[in-house]
């Protein structure tokens, strides 16, 4: 038989039970949220094994071990000089992987593609998160990070928020969940290499296609310039080079990635007599163009922000 004492310690304990339960609950969310705000950037190991190409590329040079040495403007033609510090000189410095290889995929494999003219040197994440837009956004970040221009690395969402990473390093960090994100203080200050890292791989997530549109302006075939993107809603490439000749007539070289996530690597122009990583600004302003696989419009070029 219950006593009083018993029948007044029943209710306590219940709700000694449900308070335990509560903040086990909260403890477990708060987890999750900040494992889920706090991504781990990791390189992917990656695996470089020769192609053999089926045909010669014109402009190609084996032995140079940067863009700028790898391929030579077209005959007659010369580089755009590049400025000092600037967008176009980090990429023509851009160290490359050996010549004729297939490309290195972020889980190990390797794809052999005959539309490949050299394949820049830089690492991948091991989840797959580097694809088209996504390698785009980190050759712009990287440089402005190697550059030391922190408040430049600032990239939208799909949604249309943006995430900053002055702030992200302050330990602010982005919850998302759909179509829905926040900003919320989720970690100490840290400027660490890793961080940033851990930043690019936040953007990567969230961002692509429609978000670099929704950053940059069309503009017309003749406006091209190093740093520009051609852009619809499945697909960017993004131009990489340039050389003019004493027309004044001028042509680019094109790269990108694409799914899976594989290294960025300059594309050739398969069309035609000669096969060559230089496309023309004549072929560019055609009503529609072949670019790799894909076919874009004139309206699907652009300049992501102000351009570099």
């Amino acid at each position: 038989m219950d006593t009083n004492n018993d029948i007044a310690e029943k209710p306590k304990k219940k709700r000694g039970v449900r308070i335990a339960l509560g903040m086990i609950l909260t403890a477990a969310v708060l987890t999750a949220v900040f494992v889920r705000v706090n991504p781990k950037w990791k390189e992917a190991e990656l695996t470089i094994e020769p192609a053999g190409r089926f045909f010669e590329i014109q402009s190609l040079m084996p032995e140079g071990d940067t863009l700028e040495t790898r391929i030579a403007p077209p005959e007659g033609f010369e580089r755009v000089p590049v400025k000092e510090g600037s967008f176009g000189e980090y990429l023509h410095k851009y160290p490359l992987l050996t010549d004729d290889i297939k490309l290195p995929v972020y889980d190990g494999s390797t794809i052999n593609s005959t539309d490949v003219a050299a394949v820049f040197d830089i690492s991948l994440g091991d989840e797959g998160y580097q694809q088209c837009a996504d390698s785009v956004i980190r050759l712009y970040s990287d440089y402005f990070y190697e550059n030391k221009q922190f408040d430049k690395i600032s990239f939208m969402f799909s949604n249309g928020d943006v995430c900053d990473y002055e702030r992200w390093r302050k330990g602010k960090r982005m919850l998302v969940f759909s179509g829905f994100s926040c900003e919320i203080p989720a970690a100490l200050p840290d400027d660490s290499k890793q961080q940033y890292m851990n930043y690019l791989k936040e953007v990567m997530r969230y961002s692509g296609t429609l978000s670099l549109q929704k950053e940059s302006e069309v503009i017309s075939a003749d406006e091209l310039r190093v740093g520009d993107i051609i852009c619809d809603d499945t697909h960017v490439v993004l131009i990489v080079d340039e050389a003019t000749n004493e027309k004044g007539e001028k042509c680019y070289l094109i790269g990108q990635s694409f799914i899976p996530a594989v290294c960025f690597h300059i594309l050739t122009r398969t069309e035609g007599r000669e096969v060559t990583p230089w496309f023309t600004q004549e072929e560019l302003e055609k009503e529609s163009f072949v670019i790799g696989s894909f076919v874009f419009g004139k309206n699907d070029i652009r300049r992501w922000k102000n351009g570099f």
